[in-house]
């Protein structure tokens, strides 16, 4: 009897569980039910392939995954602006529907509407018409095509609706990708300068060959890359000299791929603390600021290398220092102690030794002297104060010639493998310009047993 009655009482757990499950499920597909009733569309975002918009008469169309603008001019879509319209139909909804009479419509700006949006999907369309903001602005009120109902809903439609041909196009000023950039070409009033890309370094072609700052030409490349129009001036110019762009103030030139694929941006003459500018593969001319132009426009310092060691100090195992005809030099061991091993060989102070190889490592030009020089004695560096030589595993990684100072706080340099002569901050003296008793570690004295230690 016991066991009848411990088994219908299961049952009857079992028949409330699968109970409140179905209720569960059915309030669960009931507020589905309502979510897709309260959407402004139920339509799937990524099925939507055309947008009209009036009064601005804008018509855009989806090419495989991008957006072209057909209306009311041709060009390329800002794919960011349109894919906020569109990505508006994944969380939109009619808040509150306040009236179905047709009569009602002029109260709230549906009459005429102050805005329409049509979007074409799945061979299918369907048209939003915006009314006025109601009287909180926190909604607009609106329609759909095929229904009376005026609802409430949110004020992005509004703003999406009212977008200008500006808005939604393409305002990038040269369009490239970044990791296709293999060279570019300078033309501007500071000369003509051609920087080429060797692997993950760059480096200047033209004038002469060097090595450029990388830096410099990546923030280049990154300004280029994220610059956008200010404003359109003229879609279809007949005579670009008037903006300066027949004979263009500067002119940047990338080449890209394996290919080398050419994209031009000329640069023309200033206009209220602007300048019009027009990529060369297209038609428009357009306005870009003045900030932008100043980085488009290099001279060769600014693209030159400025690190004048290409070398990680903690590969620096031995070193020289020539100061007044007397030559030290320094090795490192294995468990990365300093010895000096000429001109006398006793344990080095590491906290001396090891900021020459940071030092160096880290020089940098502060200023370009000549690339030719015709006398080193002028600069003090036929018979240099120092010479400095770092070593990794037998190799020289850098050579120094530190010459007379220039000013109060800098000095001549140039290094081993260049005829270049440099300014440099005089600090460098100051880490070069070792002295071999502040360097030296003292000996350990040894302590002289006496008798009365001895025992004796």
């Amino acid at each position: 009897m016991k066991f009848k009655t411990t088994l219908m009482l299961a049952l009857v757990f079992v028949i409330g569980v699968a109970g409140v499950m179905l209720l569960n499920k059915q309030d669960k597909k009931k507020d589905e039910e309502k979510k897709i009733e309260e959407k402004l569309f139920n339509v799937d975002k990524n099925k939507i392939s055309e947008i009209y918009l009036e009064p601005s008469g804008i018509h855009v169309v989806k090419d495989s995954s991008e957006w072209k603008i057909v209306a009311p001019i041709k060009t390329e879509g800002e794919k960011s602006s349109i894919d906020a319209i569109v990505n508006m139909f994944n969380w939109a909804k009619t808040e509150r529907v306040v009236s179905s009479d047709p009569n009602d419509y002029p109260q709230f700006g549906l009459k005429p509407p102050k805005g329409t949006m049509i979007i074409v999907h799945d061979g299918a369309s369907d048209t939003l018409f915006i009314g006025d903001k109601s009287p909180t602005g926190s909604f607009i009120f609106a329609r759909k095509s095929g229904s009376p109902d005026v609802f409430l809903t949110t004020t992005s439609l509004q703003s999406s609706v009212e977008k200008k041909l500006f808005d939604l196009r393409n305002k990038r000023v040269l369009g490239f990708e970044k990791k296709e950039v293999k060279s570019i070409d300078f033309k501007n009033r500071n000369g003509f300068f051609s920087l080429e890309k060797d692997g993950s370094k760059w480096k200047l072609a033209k004038p002469i060959k060097l090595n450029a700052d990388a830096s410099q030409v990546n923030k280049i490349v990154n300004r280029l890359l994220s610059a956008r129009v200010k404003e359109y001036v003229d879609e279809n110019p007949k005579n670009v000299g008037k903006y300066g762009l027949a004979k263009p103030a500067a002119t940047v030139e990338l080449f890209l791929g394996e290919n080398r694929a050419k994209k031009t941006l000329l640069i023309g003459k200033k206009h209220d603390g602007k300048y019009y500018a027009r990529d060369d593969s297209r038609k428009p001319v357009f306005l870009v600021d003045s900030s932008f132009v100043n980085v488009m426009i290099p001279n060769f310092t600014k693209l030159r290398n400025k690190k004048l060691a290409d070398f990680v100090s903690s590969a620096v195992d031995s070193l020289q220092i020539e100061i007044s005809n007397t030559t030290i030099a320094c090795k490192k061991d294995t468990a990365n102690q300093w010895f000096i091993k000429q001109p006398v060989q006793r344990k080095a102070k590491n906290w001396k030794i090891t900021p020459i190889a940071s030092a160096v490592a880290n020089l940098k030009a502060e200023g370009f002297v000549s690339d030719a020089p015709k006398s080193l004695a002028r600069y003090g560096l036929a018979k240099p104060q120092v010479i400095g030589r770092l070593y990794s595993k037998g190799k020289l990684l850098s050579e120094i010639l530190v010459g007379k100072k220039h000013g109060d706080k800098q000095v001549y340099l140039k290094t081993g493998d260049s005829k270049s002569v440099y300014l440099v901050k005089d600090s460098i003296l100051k880490e070069l310009k070792i002295n071999l008793k502040e360097i030296s570690e003292e000996p350990k004295k040894v302590q002289k047993k006496t008798d009365a230690s001895s025992g004796k």
